[in-house]
């Protein structure tokens, strides 16, 4: 794992989420988990190495981020949104969770396939601690603000460490890789950045890409203004939804985050239906 300050650690260079853990002086708080069992392990081993777990913090529910909660259950309180466990482990595109991570560690982790409990004996391991819109949480003497930042997803939320100066925002950001607006609210998407920014922490772990600073913000915002200007300027000239999917593509902008290459296609069409429905809702309400 990346040492982002003294206390901060994250993983950046795996399929999946960006993986995070933060240790304090009571013990080590998990900031999502890694969807690769391999990597999970290692970063369970480590953190035990300093102490016990306290927490584990799901920032959304998005399978590439809760996959691991199996591994916690019994040993720590798993904490998140309120809204969290309606969608939790219920299916990851069209496939049912338990499937889609089958087959994610059959591919891409298959040293540890024999580690991957059978469907029946899956614990999914739901949040037991929740809040609304903001929560604040002590361990030992580290403060850890949670705040609910919807946008990318309704149950998204935010923890910020003033102490350690470290912002982690899970997908609301996507640093140097391909943005997923599949889910997204665009203008609660906006209002998220712009409270973010506001924030004005030093590092930031985004739910995929490289830890960054402030100013990316800033990158990603215009990055969702490009996509939204794209697609507008095809819906005036009286483009259909279809016509804009195939004339429509910022794929040569970014790459796709590790270990998922395949999914460039769904990403630049779901991105333009997203765009389309959100400039033409009223229209299609009329």
């Amino acid at each position: 794992m990346e040492q982002v300050t003294k206390n901060v650690y994250a993983e950046t260079k795996i399929r999946g989420c960006n993986p995070a853990i933060v240790f304090t002086k009571e013990g080590a708080v998990f900031i999502d988990t890694a969807q690769w069992i391999s990597s999970l392990l290692e970063h369970r081993e480590f953190a035990k190495k300093k102490g016990p777990i306290k927490y584990l913090i799901n920032t959304e529910f998005h399978i590439d981020h809760i996959f691991g909660n199996h591994w916690f259950a019994g040993e720590c309180p798993v904490i998140g949104h309120e809204r969290l466990g309606d969608d939790f482990w219920t299916v990851a595109g069209d496939v049912p969770c338990y499937q889609y991570s089958l087959d994610v560690i059959q591919r891409q982790d298959a040293a540890c396939l024999h580690l991957m409990p059978a469907e029946k004996d899956y614990i999914v391991n739901k949040p037991t601690i929740t809040f609304s819109e903001r929560m604040e949480l002590d361990v030992g003497d580290t403060r850890f603000n949670l705040y609910h930042t919807p946008g990318h997803s309704d149950s998204q939320i935010a923890v910020h460490i003033p102490g350690e100066n470290v912002l982690f925002v899970g997908d609301t950001l996507f640093a140097e890789c391909q943005m997923w607006l599949h889910s997204a609210n665009i203008p609660q998407l906006l209002e998220t950045l712009d409270f973010l920014e506001g924030l004005n922490a030093e590092w930031i772990v985004p739910g995929h890409g490289p830890v960054v600073k402030n100013d990316y913000i800033a990158v990603q915002r215009a990055f969702i203004y490009e996509w939204i200007a794209a697609v507008a300027e095809k819906v005036i000239k009286g483009w259909s939804v279809e016509e804009c999917i195939a004339g429509i593509s910022f794929a040569e902008r970014y790459p796709v985050d590790i270990g998922q290459g395949e999914m460039m296609e769904y990403i630049q069409r779901t991105n333009v239906v997203k765009c389309y429905n959100y400039l033409t809702k009223n229209r299609q309400k009329g």
